[in-house]
């Protein structure tokens, strides 16, 4: 292929990405699980606590390149893969949206593991509550998707639940909210990266890694307190496929369901985090508090009827 066709390609894909996807089955689920596996991960990081959040995302970063070179080379898509990455290159300005959605989903991995590991989960679930609401404004304003009024009813809902939020803690959760903001960037711009899931990944974590390496190298024990248990390299280890799934299923995700939807499936994620932080990790989140969340429950509840009232819907012509 020559190089004026690779740039006229990833062209199309931009100019594409305003337009609304084709939703598929495969596309709602792949959202869907995606939000599943990240609500489980205050396990994950809890168990970790031990380690510095900045090392634990470290690790992070490089397992997960290495999975997913393995991977690549397993299955024959490495060729493939260098091809997408000098045609990126050519095009610069979709070389540089590719790596600054690498630095922002970094962003959003340290401080989310910062907050489990000093107790505060349930700062971190408030926060991604308002990941939905940020994501359904790009929606609507850069993406062009279209909405019905019942749509439009259920995210006033989800904002007057944000609002009630703020309202009885006195406060915006500060940090968390740079954990919303970069994972909320890194969604919207991978809608113009012209690489497939593995591809992305596969190029976010490569080209973060050498700079993960040099950092754990220039540490004693390469980053791990002295003392630690097997177990606690074991999931360090792990980190890279816990990373790997979720990661994939969201650039699949992105692609192949509306964006609003995706905005909506992102209740899941806080929500699994609130339940465990109260009822495993022992945190503790005032009775009354629970008002606001229950209006954001409910803008979901009205958005999922919405849904399936349209799919129900017979077709027109218009």
């Amino acid at each position: 292929m020559s190089n004026e066709q690779h740039q006229q390609n990833a062209s199309n894909t931009i100019g594409a990405g305003r337009d609304q996807v084709t939703q598929t089955p495969k596309g709602v689920a792949a959202t869907l699980f995606a939000a599943f596996f990240y609500g489980m991960f205050p396990l994950y990081w809890a168990a970790l606590a031990s380690v510095p959040s900045m090392n634990v995302m470290l690790y992070r970063i490089l397992t997960a390149a290495i999975v997913m070179l393995l991977f690549m080379f397993a299955s024959g898509r490495w060729a493939r893969f260098v091809r997408s990455v000098r045609a990126m290159w050519r095009t610069q300005r979709i070389f540089w949206m590719a790596t600054a959605a690498a630095v922002l989903v970094t962003v959003n991995w340290v401080v989310y593991i910062y907050l489990v590991s000093i107790g505060r989960t349930s700062e971190a679930s408030a926060a991604n509550f308002l990941l939905p609401i940020i994501n359904m404004l790009l929606a609507l304003v850069l993406l062009r998707e279209r909405t019905t009024r019942l749509g439009i009813v259920s995210m006033l809902v989800a904002l007057a639940g944000a609002a009630l939020y703020v309202v009885d803690t006195g406060h915006v959760p500060g940090v968390a909210m740079l954990m919303t903001f970069s994972y909320s960037g890194y969604c919207l711009i991978k809608r113009f990266v012209p690489l497939d899931p593995f591809e992305s990944l596969t190029f976010e974590t490569g080209v973060l890694s050498p700079i993960a390496f040099a950092a754990l190298a220039a540490q004693p024990r390469f980053g791990v307190p002295a003392g630690e248990p097997w177990w606690v390299w074991a999931l360090l280890a792990g980190c890279g496929l816990l990373t790997v799934i979720p990661l994939v299923l969201t650039s699949y995700g992105v692609k192949h369901a509306a964006f609003l939807l995706l905005s909506f499936t992102q209740y899941i994620t806080p929500t699994i985090q609130l339940i465990l932080g109260i009822l495993v990790l022992g945190e503790r989140v005032p009775a009354h508090r629970f008002v606001s969340f229950s209006v954001i429950w409910l803008a979901l509840a009205i958005y999922t009827f919405d849904l399936a009232r349209q799919r129900h819907l017979p077709r027109s012509g218009k």
